[in-house]
């Protein structure tokens, strides 16, 4: 059993603050505004390696988009919308899909499960998913047990970590120093039932020691919800990412969510499951028994992406993201950036001001990058995110590289 109390009222604030946050987040929102980087709108006709903003006519590459590959904009993906909602003719049945559901949504199901070879799971978003799963996972409905201990990477995303004060109050919550195994191990040393969530590709960069985590799970039972939204279709024979590097046969121990709004290109998210024996059960779980299912045109382009999955270009596509990737490295090696092996990077410059700074100055030379800034980031570590792309040439890659190290002889 877990040492009781677990959810005492020890008053307000123990997972969140938003009299703190909210002020501290809108200085720094109203400051990019001051700079121009906000509510910039743009024609997409030219791809985003080729935005330009209607207003002033100014012309830049993407570099905040999350569609690593350029899928969405592919046209198999694209016409594949298109055709869905020609076909079905109808945006959607908006109702709870455990009721009724378009054929073509139970297809989508059967595609995405043969896909990445697992019991998948499609929603609205992973964030649905996330919802829907951890509380019931605390409570042991997802096992099938007592509950669990839940411990959160400190990193771990948003969408995850918003749900502590709902899981907190079904089991104890926990906060690990990020990929910090030994306090892991010493939770599961105490507990008998842990479970850990956290993020495969981290979206402010850096990786997830998954040989470590996949050691405890084996040694301790614990228990793995993962989301690798950031590494979907990065990497792997079929887009599968870069949990499943290491966890390449899930069991009734893991669960990997993710996206498939970024690199997959299409909208929605998923969770891979590795048992289907709660496919039903979650379907009619909160927020995934909602009337807000798929729409139409997102069964459409996650069948499309499907299609460019199993084709060789997303091997192309993938190999493309490495080179980039192995530039960057090794032309950025003496620089304090954080993403090493990872298509997501982050320059740490420190104060929110300096941070919008360097933005604004690449995004005058010709590159959207996005500062970043608490409560994104911890206090005084603010800094800009930039992602690679597969879409994205090696020439690209390398001016990007030259115009960045000239910015940063500026600033740092």
């Amino acid at each position: 059993m877990i040492d009781p109390p677990y959810n005492t009222t020890m008053g307000p604030h123990r997972f969140r603050n938003n009299q703190r946050m909210v002020p501290a987040g809108e200085a720094a929102w109203k400051l990019a505004a001051a700079h121009g980087m906000l509510d910039i709108r743009v024609d997409a006709s030219g791809g985003q390696n080729r935005l330009r903003d209607v207003r002033t006519g100014h012309e830049f590459l993407n570099l905040a988009s999350c569609s690593y590959l350029g899928l969405n904009s592919h046209p198999t993906v694209v016409e594949s919308g298109v055709e869905a909602l020609r076909t079905e003719n109808v945006t959607g049945l908006a109702m709870a899909e455990f009721r009724i559901r378009l054929e073509a949504a139970h297809r989508l199901e059967e595609e995405l499960s043969a896909l990445f070879g697992t019991p998948v799971l499609p929603s609205i978003s992973c964030g649905v998913i996330s919802a829907a799963v951890l509380p019931l996972l605390a409570s042991g409905h997802i096992t099938g047990t007592d509950p669990l201990v839940v411990v959160f990477d400190r990193f771990a995303h948003f969408s995850m970590n918003f749900l502590k004060p709902v899981v907190a109050d079904e089991t104890l919550v926990l906060t690990s120093p990020h990929n910090d195994m030994d306090f892991l191990e010493d939770v599961c040393r105490k507990y008998p039932r842990v479970a850990y969530v956290c993020e495969g590709a981290y979206s402010t960069g850096g990786l997830a020691d998954l040989e470590g985590i996949r050691a405890l799970q084996e040694k301790y039972g614990m228990y793995v919800y993962m989301d690798d939204s950031h590494a979907l279709s990065t990497q792997g024979p079929n887009g599968e990412g870069y949990a499943r590097s290491v966890f390449r046969e899930l069991d009734e121990r893991t669960m990997i969510v993710a996206s498939t709004a970024k690199a997959f290109g299409s909208t929605g998210g998923i969770a891979m499951l590795g048992s289907s024996s709660v496919f039903d059960f979650l379907y009619r779980s909160g927020p995934m028994g909602w009337s807000q299912g798929l729409r139409t045109a997102a069964i459409g382009t996650t069948l499309g992406s499907i299609a460019v999955h199993r084709s060789p270009e997303l091997g192309e596509r993938q190999r493309q993201l490495a080179e980039n990737i192995a530039l960057f490295d090794q032309r950025m090696s003496n620089r304090p950036i954080r993403g090493v092996g990872s298509h997501i990077k982050f320059v740490t410059v420190g104060e929110n001001d300096w941070a919008v700074e360097l933005a604004t100055e690449l995004y005058r030379r010709g590159y959207y990058c996005s500062a970043m800034f608490f409560p994104v980031v911890p206090r005084g570590q603010a800094g800009i995110r930039l992602m690679l792309r597969g879409d994205m040439t090696t020439a690209m890659t390398e001016k990007f590289v030259d115009t960045l190290q000239d910015v940063l002889d500026g600033f740092l």
